[in-house]
């Protein structure tokens, strides 16, 4: 008699022989830190983007970092006033990120404003 894949249970049933089905793999939890990641690079919704008064337009956290360095004196020193900060008013408004919003508040310096925005990218990021 040929031998068969199959091998009879105790119960009569008979039981297919060889590898187990796969176990369901559970997905990976996204974590604060993987939203975070995303968070200075997310684009603010067309209506509230921040329209610099020469007409360039900025998007995100990360793009206002970028452009700071291409920003002539004159557009900075517009947004940027002894008495208020158009920049970091948008960041707390639009991005909803106070910590980020109070250090741009006190920065009155083009240079120095970029570097508090990449400082704080990166800061978050690891």
């Amino acid at each position: 008699m040929p031998r068969t894949n199959t091998k009879r249970k105790r119960n009569g049933k008979k039981k297919k022989r060889g590898r187990p089905p796969k176990k369901k793999t559970r997905q990976k939890k996204t974590t604060k830190r993987a939203s975070r990641k995303t968070k200075y690079n997310k684009n603010a919704p067309k209506e509230n983007f921040f329209v610099l008064c020469d007409g360039k337009q900025v998007r995100s956290v990360k793009e206002l970092a970028d452009v700071m360095e291409d920003i002539e004196k004159h557009v900075f020193e517009h947004h940027v006033t002894p008495d208020s900060n158009d920049f970091a008013k948008w960041v707390e408004d639009i991005f909803k990120d106070v910590e980020l919003a109070k250090k741009l508040a006190g920065v009155k310096e083009k240079g120095r404003m970029q570097l508090v925005l990449y400082k704080h990218i990166t800061h978050k990021l690891w």
